[in-house]
């Protein structure tokens, strides 16, 4: 009997192995789908596959952000718009907004990206008056403007995929989106820290006048000064342009935007602070920077 037993243990032993192949077999597309759903994180309900994506982008934001981090210094803010920057922080609300609803914040964060880039864009020249153009549109400008870091573009690119398919393709684990939303940050803090000349209104309007003594204002026009720092932040200058445009309000940034449907011949104001008579310009395009909050 005893040998009987240990001979059905030795046919189980063997036949198990074999058990087990034929169910492989048998059930092999069962078991891909259901290791495809464990891997999205779920196993009902419509999924999105971004594991690897989301490594990829983490992994080119970081990049991206340590290119950038070798390049020279960006503009330094005055107190004043230190001030009402940290205030007003997109940062954090995006943070207190994850802590809600992740997905929210994730819209949030590629607004703030989408924006972030637009007004670098227009704060060196190269928006022009634009007001549709798409994230990939502008990341070619900054590209062919900037020549980026490798990862920066690339690190835009794939954010913008990934949100995509968060926001449009269906549902995914929270731990997924944040990880999004992290990489999201690191980018916009990125974008932040291009090396850029930043313009901000001293004065919205003031008098020109056509000749030296300042006895003949000049009509339809006012003359705008400029506080303007270097991308270093290391130089501050002021300088005045011609504009008939009336949207300029002190402390405002503004983009580098020009018409040259007319120009002025060379012109002369009075200092506003200091009440001395100075030479404006020898000639001058029109100065029509917008608020870089408008663009």
């Amino acid at each position: 009997m005893s040998e009987f037993s240990e001979l059905l243990k030795a046919t189980a032993s063997l036949l198990w192995p074999i058990l087990g192949f034929v169910a492989l077999f048998l059930f092999r597309n069962e078991i891909a789908n259901a290791i495809r759903r464990i891997r999205k994180g779920k196993i009902l309900g419509q999924e999105v596959e971004l594991g690897d994506e989301l490594v990829r982008l983490q992994k080119t934001a970081t990049e991206a952000s340590e290119e950038v981090a070798s390049l020279p210094s960006v503009t330094t803010e005055p107190e004043t718009e230190k001030l009402t920057t940290n205030e007003n922080d997109p940062v954090k609300g995006i943070i207190k907004e994850a802590g809600r609803s992740p997905k929210t914040a994730l819209i949030l964060v590629a607004s703030e990206v989408e924006k972030e880039a637009r007004q670098t864009l227009a704060s060196i020249g190269k928006l022009q008056g634009a007001r549709k153009m798409t994230l990939s549109q502008t990341i070619d400008k900054l590209d062919s403007h900037y020549g980026l870091p490798r990862h920066v573009s690339s690190s835009l690119r794939l954010f913008w995929d990934t949100r995509n398919k968060i926001i449009h393709g269906g549902e995914t684990e929270d731990r997924n989106i944040l990880s999004a939303i992290d990489s999201g940050v690191t980018i916009l803090k990125t974008l932040q820290s291009l090396p850029r000349e930043t313009n901000w209104v001293h004065n919205g309007g003031v008098t020109i006048y056509s000749d030296p003594a300042c006895q003949h204002e000049i009509q339809g026009a006012k003359g705008i000064i400029l506080r303007t720092e270097s991308s270093s932040g290391a130089r501050t200058f002021f300088r005045i342009f011609p504009s008939t445009r009336t949207h300029f309000k002190k402390g405002k940034r503004v983009s580098w935007e020009w018409s040259f449907e007319k120009t002025w011949a060379e012109a002369w104001y009075k200092d506003p602070d200091t009440s001395e008579i100075k030479q404006a310009w020898s000639s001058s395009a029109e100065f029509i920077g917008r608020n870089l909050d408008d663009v």
